[in-house]
């Protein structure tokens, strides 16, 4: 039986689908399909709602094999649960934990752009969904097709310093590994070298890393409700295929969101807002300096 010893928890945004599939790419790694499971999220059970039980989580490695030494999934939710991290624990004390951090200014206006393409949200403009999030806390406003209304709480889901506090009292420190997007950004081999090296495999001095999950809108509203919440008489046709034909992955979903897809435009905040989402998070990026002890001054200018 494989087990998974790593888990990439977060946070959204932040590279986490880059560095999973780089990592995929090296022959010393295995990488779950789907990439985030989400399994140990319990406070969130629409998304770990294909993964009844422990054996058909554990179904997702199968495919392992004695080479890869390193074995993980990468769901970008664990960090922002209250539990997973608990439960990872639980289920395997020595996992390696591999977390990637952003500017949280630039995450909420990433984040608002990613459910807007998956459809959890439908407020097209940010600054008044970030307005929205009393309202969505007491239940009212919540989009029709959205899957979990805690990820509507844009600040709430980015206070990492919170989150990661949360994580050094579970896990030792030795067994955690952080990183930076900025970094990440500007010398990506540098940094999948380091997370090679946490997780005790070779880097095979790789030097090209295209870019990944880059963000999107979609062209077409009405064929995004069909590829992104698919009729369940569809998801029953494509499984049966493939099981007939013994194949993981058709691919017919991803090719045509991908087809769907444009690149979205970043929208440029008013000074007022800006000041606002700044005050909010100021506290919590003093408490990522202190955890991490890493200055964050780019992240402090308004």
């Amino acid at each position: 039986m494989n087990k998974p010893n790593f888990f990439i928890v977060g946070v959204p945004k932040s590279g986490t689908t880059a560095m999973s599939e780089y990592l995929g790419e090296n022959p010393n790694v295995f990488m779950s399909h789907p990439k985030e499971p989400h399994f140990f999220a319990d406070d969130f059970p629409m998304y770990k709602e294909n993964l009844p039980d422990l054996d058909d989580y554990l179904a997702l490695f199968d495919s392992a094999t004695q080479e890869n030494t390193a074995i993980g999934e990468a769901s970008v939710y664990y960090l922002y649960s209250k539990i997973a991290i608990t439960n990872i624990l639980k289920f395997n004390p020595d996992a390696r934990i591999i977390v990637m951090l952003r500017n949280p200014i630039e995450l909420v206006q990433s984040m608002h752009a990613q459910l807007l393409w998956t459809l959890d949200e439908n407020e097209q403009n940010f600054e008044k969904a970030w307005k929205l999030q009393q309202q969505r806390k007491q239940g009212q406003n919540i989009p029709e097709k959205c899957r979990e209304p805690a990820f509507l709480q844009y600040g709430k889901l980015f206070l990492m310093g919170e989150q990661l506090e949360r994580l050094f009292n579970i896990f030792p420190a030795e067994q955690i590994k952080i990183l930076l997007f900025d970094d990440f950004k500007s010398n990506t081999a540098k940094s999948y070298k380091e997370v090679c090296d946490f997780l005790s495999v070779s880097n095979y001095d790789r030097k090209e890393f295209l870019k990944i999950n880059e963000r999107k809108s979609n062209v077409n509203s009405l064929l995004a409700s069909f590829t992104q919440r698919p009729p369940i008489f569809f998801v029953n046709l494509l499984t049966f295929l493939k099981k007939v034909f013994k194949i993981k992955r058709l691919g017919v979903m991803k090719y045509v969101q991908s087809a769907n897809a444009q690149k979205a435009e970043k929208k440029v905040l008013s000074n007022e807002f800006s000041s606002e989402l700044y005050d909010f998070f100021s506290e919590d990026i003093a408490l990522l300096e202190k955890l991490t002890g890493r200055k964050l001054d780019l992240w402090k200018q308004r």
